[in-house]
Formats: structure tokens, sequence, C-alpha cells
């Protein structure tokens, strides 16, 4: 929980400011995202990451990043 709380929140922060950012800016991003769902989940360095995202339903960097923004749009 305190993971999530601290990584996800700074990660959902700014999210408008986020739109059209660089490929390297959002990669650097999934890698914060990754090492998170790692820590949460107990794998090694070398477990694949990207089921585990999905079974415990966090979008990558960028669909996160879109996702936020037309919610706020939404709302």
């Amino acid at each position: 929980m305190l993971i999530t709380a601290l990584v996800l929140s700074r990660l959902d922060y700014g999210n408008a400011t986020l739109i059209g950012i660089s490929a390297s800016l959002c990669h650097h991003l999934q890698s914060v995202l990754n090492a998170a769902a790692q820590s949460v989940a107990g794998l090694r360095r070398s477990d694949h990451i990207t089921e585990m995202l999905a079974s415990i339903y966090w979008l990558c960097a960028s669909e996160r990043i879109q996702f936020k923004l037309v919610m706020l749009i939404f709302r």
C-alpha cells in the first residue's frame, strides 16, 4: 500500500502536463512503474513484468497518462 500510495500518486499528479512527452521520458516513467510493481509482487529483476502489471490492474505509463486525462475531461 505504501508503494502504491507514493509512486502512483506522484505519477498521477501531473498527468495533464505529461501529455505529449518524449518516448525516452515515458520509458523512464515506465521503468519506475515496473520497479514499483516488482516490489509489490516480490518479483526478481529478471522476471517478466507485463503479466504482473495486468494481474494487478496497472496500466502502462503512456496508457495511464491518457486514461487519467480522459477521466479529467469526462468529469
